[in-house]
């Protein structure tokens, strides 16, 4: 720096004793650089830039503690029931316990009935009889067949019924079938009875079918009882040709059972 304006000032004295320029000189060497100056204020924040393309992945850090032990989850669904194990062996016979205390005496009951008396009130549940046939009948009106039964006792019922076939041919005729309990139709409640009514606009068939009837007679004292099956009239229509059994067995059916409910 001070070179140069040695420099400077030595043209400018050539220039004022000689009148004119003088060649230009070389250019001196370099001065030394001076000292640097102090730092100067920071400057303003610059304004962001854009975001950078992303670096690629760095190498996996070493890995870190254990954290805390987290709270328990949820219980899950029940799983499958496993396949029944075998049986285990029979344990052993375990000592016998100790003899307890003989409890007090129980109070005195009553007076119970007496075995006889306990007896007759007894209804075997096995007191039936059944009477079976295979032939055929063509009464129109009369007894049919009687089947004998032994009855264990007086407030009971009696069970009846029939089956096996029965027919009326005729146009507008009519027969009915009944019980008689040793010649007397039950009114304990009321008669048992059926009816075969035929009425036929044309022709004159002859149908045989296989057909029941049963009900409960009371009232009928203890001992033996004839059980008749009976044919008669219906009311006021004319009889009818009547058939009972035909080519099949025919029974008529005797229980004696309690005696119903009041």
């Amino acid at each position: 720096m001070a070179l140069l304006l040695i420099t400077h000032l030595y043209f400018q004295k050539s220039i004022l004793s000689h009148g004119f320029p003088g060649i230009p000189g070389s250019n001196g060497m370099p001065g030394m650089p001076g000292v640097p100056g102090p730092q100067g204020p920071q400057g303003r924040e610059g304004p962001k830039g854009q975001i950078g393309d992303k670096g690629s992945q760095g190498v996996q850090g070493p890995r870190g503690d254990r954290g805390r032990e987290g709270p328990p989850g949820k219980s899950g669904p029940p799983g499958i029931i496993g396949t029944k194990g075998e049986s285990g062996l029979v344990g052993m016979k375990g000592e016998q316990g100790i003899v307890g205390n003989q409890g007090r005496k129980g109070d005195k009951g009553e007076k119970g009935e007496s075995a006889k008396a306990s007896q007759a009130s007894v209804v075997p549940q096995t007191n039936w009889k059944q009477c079976v046939w295979k032939s055929y009948s063509d009464t129109d009106k009369g007894k049919i067949k009687d089947c004998a039964f032994n009855k264990l006792k007086s407030d009971t019922a009696l069970k009846v019924s029939f089956q096996g076939v029965m027919r009326v041919v005729g146009n507008g005729k009519c027969n009915r079938w009944y019980f008689k309990f040793n010649g007397n139709e039950c009114n304990g409640p009321m008669t048992i009875e059926a009816v075969v009514y035929n009425s036929w606009s044309s022709g004159n068939p002859n149908l045989h079918h296989h057909r029941s009837f049963e009900g409960y007679c009371e009232n009928i004292s203890q001992g033996a009882v004839r059980v008749e099956l009976w044919l008669g009239q219906c009311g006021s229509s004319p009889l009818g040709d009547a058939y009972t059994g035909w080519n099949s067995v025919s029974r008529i059916m005797i229980e004696e059972v309690s005696r119903p409910q009041s």
